[in-house]
């Protein structure tokens, strides 16, 4: 049985669509960052209301979390091993690595002549 194969004007139509749509909602995205044309002073500079408005408004939300810490003590986060396998040090290489390597002859060819 014959599966229909799938034309290269359909995959280019999805990839087109695809594009479109991520793009669509990379500047939504970034349209929600700009300041509203009315928090504009009349010289350009932002009212201070607007500065630092967000920030504060991450802080207090940061400032807001709590972390359960009943986890802790929790029997089966206590029955918990640690299966870490302790790495040895290794030697780092040599101090120049473009030094030629002892014990091995190195030649070298003069092209053409000096000045």
């Amino acid at each position: 049985m014959k599966t229909p194969a799938i034309s290269k004007k359909t995959i280019i139509i999805a990839v087109v669509a695809v594009v479109l749509v991520i793009i669509y909602f990379y500047f939504q995205g970034s349209a929600s960052n700009t300041p509203a044309s009315g928090s504009l002073l009349s010289n350009g500079a932002l009212s201070g209301t607007d500065v630092g408005s967000s920030e504060l408004t991450l802080l207090n939300q940061i400032q807001s979390l709590r972390i359960d810490t009943s986890v802790f003590s929790d029997p089966a986060f206590q029955s918990l091993q640690d299966y870490s396998v302790a790495i040895p040090p290794e030697s780092v290489g040599r101090p120049n690595p473009f030094a030629p390597i002892p014990g091995m002859s190195t030649t070298t060819s003069a092209t053409g002549t000096g000045h």
